[in-house]
């Protein structure tokens, strides 16, 4: 019992240690694994059914099993993307209400959020509910933005983060709800099979150009203060090495003038030994011949 008990509060310890806030991260990377699977089946049954890479009604409406549980599949990815956003703002309200904030919610917790966002977007486009080249727009954006953000860690460059990212991640995420739940409606019947009313579904697609928007925003001004600080680095570093050629001029003059200085003591030194070499031996000469003349 008490062996139990030990490995409860143990267990308890382990926790508190991670921290809620970097639990809920853990979470919500786990549920992409279902996310995946689930996108995976819905993948093979269009790609297999529809002859194309996404969703189209005309075709798969000969065995209506399929669309039933393609439906099934969108709803409870839609359902998990949901809970992956709740823990994503709760995380950050959790780690700075309890100041817990980490190494590894500050790695993961934009990691964990770029992971979600990107398969939702992809799952939209596979159920033919958003469009490709915003998917695209939106993951070149975040390639440039993530690669300029790990070379300025690994230079030691520090960019504060812009409000504006800060609010393109509330419009992508109620953007992509918006999507979620309005384009399925977009589907309707022509002459009995279902269709796409694609203009419908571009106004639906409007909040999540706008977060595209946004998201182009941010990354362009954090970017820009990231070429700032490389430039403010390359000024800093040239400044420095300046700073060290001079004092390092200076050092070699006065060690030059040190070496003269000392080459000259010498020679003094030596200058005057010799004059006392000389006076001591005219002093013996005279000694001598004072000597010889007494005697």
């Amino acid at each position: 019992m008490e062996t139990n008990q030990a490995k409860t509060k143990e267990m308890k310890t382990e926790i508190k240690k991670i921290g809620i806030a970097n639990w809920l991260t853990i979470i919500r990377m786990v549920l992409m694994i279902p996310f995946i699977i689930l996108m995976t089946i819905a993948f093979y049954f269009i790609s297999k059914h529809s002859g194309t890479f996404w969703y189209d009604g005309i075709k798969l409406v000969g065995d209506q099993k399929y669309p039933i549980l393609l439906s099934i599949i969108y709803w409870i990815n839609v359902i998990i993307f949901i809970f992956a956003m709740i823990t994503d703002f709760a995380d950050g309200h959790i780690a700075r209400k309890t100041k817990t904030i980490s190494q590894f919610g500050k790695i993961f917790d934009p990691i964990a959020d770029k992971i979600t966002t990107t398969l939702m977007l992809l799952f939209l486009v596979l159920m033919n509910y958003s469009f490709l080249p915003i998917v695209v727009l939106f993951i070149v954006r975040d390639i440039l933005v993530d690669g300029a953000r790990v070379y300025a860690v690994k230079k030691d460059i520090k960019v504060a983060a812009n409000w504006w990212g800060k609010i393109k991640t509330i419009i992508v995420s109620l953007a992509l709800l918006v999507v979620a739940f309005a384009a399925p409606w977009m589907i309707q019947k022509v002459n009995g099979k279902p269709t796409t009313d694609y203009l419908k579904l571009f106004f639906i697609n409007i909040p999540l150009l706008l977060g595209l928007l946004l998201s182009w925003i941010s990354g362009i001004i954090y970017l820009s203060k990231y070429l700032k600080g490389i430039r403010n680095e390359s000024h800093l570093n040239k400044e420095t090495k300046e700073s060290s050629d001079t004092q390092n001029k200076d050092n070699k003059e006065k060690n030059t003038a040190d070496k003269n200085n000392d080459t000259s003591s010498l020679k003094d030194e030596d200058n005057n030994k010799k004059q006392q070499e000389e006076e001591e031996e005219e002093e013996e000469n005279k000694e001598t011949d004072a000597k010889k003349a007494s005697e």
